[in-house]
């Protein structure tokens, strides 16, 4: 990684451990609206709302569904398929509000993600964050995990109205924070949003790979952040 100067970063399970954080906030959001009482297993309800949800962010990521239906829609699918009879549309709004309240109370990182960010800025790198996740959630979660303090800027698609891969997105994070796009490098864990995005951009890619699937076309796989010290 000779020339590097930028270093970008995805949130959400790169960062920030989303998958564990959102499991607990999701079934705390199922037991306070005592969605037990119509739905009695809420390992369906959770397989429901998760396929839904992947399906609706790839759309979301294609920029063909809009936030708000996005957040929205995912409960109210999981609702109706799991047997809710009532008026699925106005609960799913509230659970959804009541979820993103209770998914930035939980704080649980990616083994070695502030160490990373620390060694990172000691060595000079801007750091800066790179995510389609939506304002305020995201920023939430760096700051209730103790990231903040090591990132320049944080990068959101809603900013700029482009989402990863899109190369729009890429462009406006170069404008943001002057960097070229020939000495930057993005750190994500999706071979899509993250690694293809970044390449076609022009920059250069390291993949973290947490669960086994390979993306040849990064510059450099790791299967954890500390090797990343090696890289950069």
């Amino acid at each position: 990684m000779i020339g590097i100067k930028t270093v970008f970063i995805d949130i959400d399970n790169t960062l920030w451990h989303f998958a564990r954080n959102s499991d607990l906030a999701l079934e705390e959001t199922f037991g306070i609206f005592r969605c037990q009482q119509w739905c009695n297993r809420y390992d369906m309800f959770h397989e429901s709302y998760e396929r839904h949800n992947q399906l609706l962010w790839q759309l979301y990521n294609q920029g063909q569904v809009e936030k708000e239906r996005l957040m929205v829609r995912r409960f109210e699918l999981a609702l109706r398929e799991c047997g809710h009879c009532g008026d699925s549309a106005t609960l799913a709004t509230k659970m959804n509000s009541t979820y993103l309240e209770r998914l930035v109370m939980h704080d649980e990182l990616v083994p070695g993600a502030v160490e990373l960010l620390q060694y990172l800025c000691s060595k000079g790198y801007q750091v800066n964050t790179l995510s389609n996740g939506f304002k305020g959630v995201q920023e939430r979660k760096l700051a209730h995990g103790g990231m903040n303090r090591y990132i320049s800027h944080t990068i959101l698609s809603e900013d700029c109205g482009v989402t990863k891969p899109r190369a729009g997105i890429y462009r406006y994070a170069e404008q943001v924070t002057g960097c070229r796009a020939e000495s930057t490098v993005m750190i994500g864990d999706d071979p899509q949003t993250d690694i293809a995005g970044a390449l076609a951009a022009g920059w250069r890619a390291i993949y973290l790979n947490l669960n086994g699937m390979p993306c040849p076309e990064a510059h450099h796989t790791v299967s954890c952040l500390g090797e990343i010290k090696e890289l950069l």
